[in-house]
């Protein structure tokens, strides 16, 4: 049996985590937990200090995330005890496939582990467009690679990657406003790392790329099958892309 902990960042996540006690004490190898938190004003620490038991410790670090999600799991990392990590971010819950398989598994020390992820929005499953091929790595060993991107940030490693077959729920959306302040956000982000590294953007790429994206992915990548959420998330992902390269723009005249 190996040993495994669980990363996790949060920020104000108390009314998820309530959630989440119902499900992680059936994974037989988790015996520690890292928590990340970007001082929460509301009772994070509270609910995570309590699953604390005799089969889990709990390790709670406050830390800014200062617009840099790798750099925040990087550090998680730097305190874990055990080789093998589970992260997962607070909005995250595996299915019982996925519990059952992280149960039956014998890790390899030269492999990484990726789960098909399905996007909860408004209580419906979202199974096309931009998460048509979502299937993050989410179990590795932490001596083999690192976490790379200031956001959308992965994991990154020259490990073989094997997909499970298994899955975990993603409650990333709560409503339409909880949708555009990600983007918003994200887009900052995105924006201002393309700009350290010396990207450029111009009027084309402006106008053309965002049209791609929706075309991609509600034509190409099956988002129109979802109905209207499709369309709404296939809008949403094109006014992201529009979002990077407006502030990217408004980045180099400055």
């Amino acid at each position: 049996m190996y040993n495994l902990t669980l990363l996790l960042l949060t920020k104000n996540e108390s009314s998820r985590l309530k959630e989440w006690g119902s499900w992680f004490n059936k994974i037989k190898a988790l015996n520690e937990i890292v928590v990340v938190d970007d001082y929460s004003t509301d009772d994070t620490k509270k609910i995570t200090s309590s699953w604390a038991n005799k089969k889990n410790s709990v390790k709670f670090f406050t830390r800014s995330l200062d617009n840099d999600f790798s750099a925040q799991r990087n550090f998680g990392l730097s305190k874990t005890k055990n080789n093998w990590v589970l992260f997962l971010d607070a909005d995250e819950i595996p299915n019982s496939d996925m519990i059952d398989y992280l149960n039956k598994l014998t890790p390899q020390n030269n492999k990484c582990y990726s789960f098909k992820r399905h996007l909860i929005y408004f209580g419906k499953s979202i199974a096309h467009g931009q998460v048509l091929d979502d299937k993050p790595i989410k179990l590795f060993h932490k001596k083999h690679g690192k976490f790379t991107g200031k956001v959308h940030e992965v994991w990154s490693s020259s490990c073989q990657n094997i997909f499970t077959h298994t899955s975990l729920n993603h409650y990333s959306i709560d409503n339409l406003n909880t949708l555009l302040s990600k983007v918003n956000l994200y887009s900052s982000i995105r924006a201002q790392e393309l700009f350290s590294q010396h990207h450029k953007t111009n009027l084309l790429e402006i106008i053309f790329y965002p049209l791609f994206k929706f075309t991609y992915l509600y034509f190409f990548k099956l988002g129109f099958l979802d109905g209207v959420s499709g369309l709404i998330l296939s809008l949403t992902m094109s006014l992201h892309s529009f979002l990077n390269r407006a502030k990217l723009w408004h980045l180099s005249q400055e």
